[in-house]
């Protein structure tokens, strides 16, 4: 069995997850809706905890925003990767812009009404 497959395979999982939390350092630092999301994130946590939550809600709440953020961070390097390509002003790129921002609404969408279930009607 050839071990230097295993190895370099090993050792991708760790540049991988590096470039992953490069990621979201940079999401940080240059997306202030990304920002946002965090905060919310903390205070989700923070309202979860208090509200005495079972583990099973803690999972679909954290789940499903955990997806507002990951579409915020694809959407802003579609903007960034788009800008680096024209700045002039153009139609494919509008749209292209705005079908990613409308991701996030969607998925802001959800979670609204996630949170209406689990924090006001309290069905879950």
């Amino acid at each position: 069995m050839d071990t230097r497959h295993f190895k370099e395979g090993f050792l991708h999982i760790f540049k991988a997850a590096g470039y992953s939390l490069a990621g979201l350092g940079t999401g940080l630092r240059l997306s202030l809706a990304f920002r946002q999301e965090a905060a919310v994130l903390v205070l989700l946590i923070v309202l979860l905890a208090v509200c005495g939550k079972p583990a099973g809600i803690w999972f679909i709440a954290l789940g499903a925003w955990l997806l507002v953020m990951m579409a915020e961070l694809i959407n802003t390097a579609l903007e960034v990767t788009l800008d680096r390509i024209t700045r002039e002003r153009d139609l494919a790129v509008k749209y292209a812009k705005d079908m990613a921002s409308a991701a996030v609404f969607l998925m802001l969408a959800l979670n609204a009404a996630l949170w209406l279930c689990i924090f006001v009607l309290r069905l879950f």
